[in-house]
């Protein structure tokens, strides 16, 4: 053989519809000058490439390099092991031939997306920068936002982005994680996906923790507390002065009609229930004033004043919202609320 070739030992490293190229060295062992003419054998591997140019001069002794261009199509599948691919060098003039070597490529799946999150402040709101990075091809991507647990509100601006080869884009996204009303803070999860339009399953997804403070902090909730608790215990003192005046009252008529008498619609929803003694009433209404700072609509029933409610020793306080049409709907009520009414359940 009259060239000696030389392909670098590392594989290429390919995707599907990405070009790369391969250095090879041409080094002429004859005593004259070649014009040499480069072909890649038949096989899977060679079937993708061609020399840039075909055909080069080398002089006598000398050497000269030339660049073997692979390109898989957008529809190879990615390989398990390595491919080869062997270069010939042929005399362009008689078409005898000088030299072969064999080199080896691979081929994995494109990377599409690399995204992170970062929270720039706690908020609330929170805020967050979501940065997204394509290496592949120029791409439209889509941003949606989850929290968990639900309940919580996200924006995103912007929601579309359009992602150049090798370029990168950065969304910020608004979070008000679902709060109590009092009380502790509440560990959250926000979960942001990023698909290609047109496409179901996302191609990235980064995730981010924080802490959703209570609404009212804990100086506030102190006096709140202490405010509810004199007002119930005036309440319940109230109602012993008025339970020992109506000792000296005649019974009223048998068919006359309470006037404070509360009705509750089955199906109804029951999402608290208290007791009327103790802290109970101050828990009621704690509970009553951070669902309702949440959106959440309910209502306070004694079960005293209530027909339709079972009453305990010394009654009860319920927290429940009624007017259903249906017990699916008031099941769709409570799971819709879980977060700020764990334990809600239907009753028909």
């Amino acid at each position: 053989m009259d060239v000696e070739i030389r392909i670098p030992p590392q594989p290429v490293a390919l995707t599907p519809g990405a070009a790369g190229t391969v250095t090879v060295e041409l080094t002429s062992l004859a005593d004259h000058d070649l014009r040499v003419r480069l072909s890649v054998a038949a096989s899977r591997a060679g079937a993708w490439a061609h020399g840039e140019p075909p055909t080069v001069s080398v002089p006598a002794g000398g050497t000269q390099t030339v660049e073997i261009a692979v390109q898989p199509p957008a529809t190879a599948a990615p390989t398990a092991g390595l491919l080869p691919f062997t270069v010939q060098a042929d005399d362009s003039d008689t078409g005898a031939p000088l030299g072969r070597a064999t080199g080896l490529v691979s081929v994995a799946a494109p990377a599409r997306l690399a995204a992170s999150l970062f929270r720039t402040d706690a908020g609330p709101p929170a805020r967050f920068t979501l940065t997204v990075r394509n290496p592949g091809e120029r791409l439209a991507v889509t941003i949606a936002a989850q929290v968990h647990p639900p309940g919580g509100r996200v924006r995103i601006t912007p929601d579309t982005v359009d992602l150049a080869k090798g370029g990168s884009a950065a969304a910020h996204i608004e979070v008000r994680p679902p709060a109590l009303f009092m009380g502790g803070s509440i560990p959250y999860v926000v979960s942001v996906s990023c698909k290609a339009v047109g496409d179901l399953e996302p191609l990235v997804t980064v995730e981010e923790n924080g802490q959703s403070p209570p609404r009212v902090g804990k100086a506030t909730a102190f006096v709140v507390t202490a405010l509810l608790v004199a007002t119930a215990a005036g309440a319940l003192a109230f109602g012993g002065w008025e339970r020992l005046a109506s000792r000296s009252s005649p019974p009223p008529a048998a068919d006359a009609q309470d006037p404070t008498e509360v009705r509750v619609r089955t199906p109804y929803a029951m999402v608290e229930v208290f007791q009327r003694t103790g802290a109970g009433p101050a828990d009621a209404d704690a509970a009553l004033a951070q669902l309702t700072a949440a959106g959440v609509p309910v209502r306070l029933v004694d079960s005293t004043r209530s027909p339709d409610l079972a009453d305990g020793p010394g009654g009860l306080l319920v927290l429940l919202q009624d007017g259903f049409a249906t017990p699916e709907d008031a099941q769709a009520y409570c799971d819709r609320n879980r977060a700020l009414a764990p334990r809600c359940q239907v009753v028909q």
